[in-house]
């Protein structure tokens, strides 16, 4: 009897650690899950960041002619904007947009546009960044 009872208290004490790693492995797994979905959050909003500034650039440079952002003349580059959108979607997305103007010949143009997101702050784990670019032309 007094070997059966010693038995038991090694298996209780061997299921006990056993059940605590467990537990102790279900934690880290579940923090690591929700790191890589606000992570992934914060790529999908950079990413549309980038595109509506991507979007805002191409309608100043073509159809408004913003010598400003584009620059006044061929091989020009103009002043970067920069904005934050504040839309609830989109909030404390901050955008730069750049953009560099090519003329050939008469009334041909290129425009070469970059558009940077960011949100968070450099260095912590909230931070995200993206850029994309785009060629706009009318050159056929």
């Amino acid at each position: 009897m007094r070997q059966a009872r010693g038995f038991s208290i090694v298996f209780a004490l061997f299921l006990v650690i056993v059940l605590g790693a467990i537990g102790a492995a279900a934690v880290t797994l579940s923090k690591t899950e929700q790191a890589g979905g606000v992570k992934s959050l914060l790529s999908a909003k950079v990413y549309l960041g980038a595109k509506a500034g991507l979007d805002w650039g191409i309608q100043q440079a073509v159809a408004a002619n913003n010598t400003a952002l584009c620059g006044p003349a061929a091989g020009g580059a103009g002043t970067p904007s920069t904005f934050t959108i504040t839309q609830a979607g989109l909030a404390n997305v901050s955008v730069t947009v750049s953009c560099t103007r090519w003329l050939f010949g008469s009334g041909n143009f290129v425009f070469f546009l970059s558009s940077v997101a960011t949100i968070g702050t450099l260095g912590n784990l909230d931070y995200a960044e993206r850029r994309l670019e785009a060629t706009v032309s009318n050159i056929p």
